[in-house]
C-alpha cells in the first residue's frame, strides 16, 4: 500500500529528503532499482505490468506513486498506474504540463496519488495529484506525509512518519539522518483498533495496513528507500525484503545531476 514522509525546501542545500516504503503481495515479480537499460532513468521495475512506483533521473526528475485505498476507485480493465511514473520519467516534458495532462484522464486508472518534480540548476519544482479530487498541486516548502488517501491525511501512521521525519532531521550527519530514516521505515509500531480509517476493506486488513513496516503472510513491505537531491547530486539507498521481514539485498547509488532536457 506504500507509505512516504518528505521534506521539500527548493531553496536549501537540500531540496527534497525522502524516506518511503513500498507494499505489495510476495508474489508480483518485481526487478530492485538500477539503471535501467540505455536509459537516465533510475528506479525498480513491476515485472507484470513494466511500471514503477519511485524512481529518479540523471536530469533530476523525481517521481512517486501510491495507490488510493478505495475499493470505490477500482476499474475494471484499467491501465497500470505504474506507467504513469514511468511515463514521467522519460518524458522530457514540463512538469506542469504533465501533470496538469494527467488530472484531466485521473478517471481512467484506479485511484493513484503522484508525487512528482524537477530539481536541476535553477529549476526546482515538487507537484502533488490525487487521482479523485484531479486538483494540480505545486507543493510549498515544508514537511509532508503520503500513504493511501491524500497527501497529509491524519491517519496515524502517516502522523508517526512525519514525526520521525523531523527527529531524523534535527540529526547533523547526514549517515546518522539515513541510519535514523531506515530505522523509521522498520517501524511496526500497529494503530489501535478505535484509530484504524475506514476505507472500505474489511477490518483485518486496516488492522494489517495500520503501521509503517507490514509484515504478513503472502503480503508486506517489499523496499524502503531513502533518497536525498541536493549539491547536484542525488543519492538513493534502497532496502529489499524478503517475507517475513528479513533484508534480501540493498543497493546504494550516487550520482551527479545533470543539466535538463528539452
Amino acid at each position: 500500500m506504500c507509505i512516504a514522509a518528505f521534506a521539500w525546501y527548493p531553496d536549501s542545500e537540500t531540496p527534497l529528503l525522502l524516506a518511503a516504503n513500498r507494499d505489495e503481495f510476495y508474489a508480483r515479480p518485481t526487478e530492485p532499482m538500477h539503471w535501467w537499460p540505455d536509459s537516465c532513468v533510475l528506479a525498480g521495475r513491476d515485472l507484470k505490468a513494466s511500471g514503477a512506483w519511485l524512481g529518479v533521473t540523471r536530469h533530476g526528475r523525481f517521481a512517486l506513486l501510491t495507490n488510493i485505498r478505495n475499493p470505490g476507485l477500482r476499474r475494471e480493465g484499467a491501465p497500470s498506474r505504474g506507467n504513469i511514473t514511468k511515463h514521467f520519467l522519460e518524458s522530457s516534458a514540463p512538469v506542469a504540463t504533465f501533470v496538469t495532462e494527467l488530472a484531466s484522464i485521473a478517471p481512467r486508472y484506479e485511484g493513484f496519488n503522484l508525487l512528482c518534480g524537477q530539481v536541476n540548476g535553477d529549476s526546482r519544482e515538487l507537484w502533488f495529484l490525487n487521482s479523485a479530487e484531479r486538483v494540480a498541486q505545486r507543493l510549498d516548502q515544508g514537511k509532508y506525509g503520503l500513504s493511501n488517501a491524500s497527501l497529509d491525511t491524519d491517519w496515524p501512521k502517516v502522523t508517526r512518519v512525519k514525526q520521525g521525519l523531523r527527529h531524523a532531521l534535527a540529526e547533523r550527519d547526514l549517515v546518522a539522518q539515513d541510519a535514523r530514516m531506515l530505522r523509521l521505515l522498520r517501524n511496526t509500531t500497529p494503530t489501535s483498533e478505535q484509530h484504524l480509517p475506514n476505507t472500505g476493506v474489511p477490518l483485518e486488513w486496516e488492522r494489517t495496513l495500520g503501521s509503517i513496516f507490514i509484515n504478513r503472510d503472502g503480503y508486506g513491505t517489499r523496499a524502503s528507500t531513502i533518497l536525498r537531491i541536493g549539491g547536484g547530486s542525488a543519492n538513493v539507498t534502497e532496502i529489499n525484503y524478503a517475507q517475513g521481514a528479513s533484508i534480501s539485498q540493498r543497493n546504494d547509488f550516487s550520482f551527479e545531476i545533470l543539466p535538463a532536457t528539452q
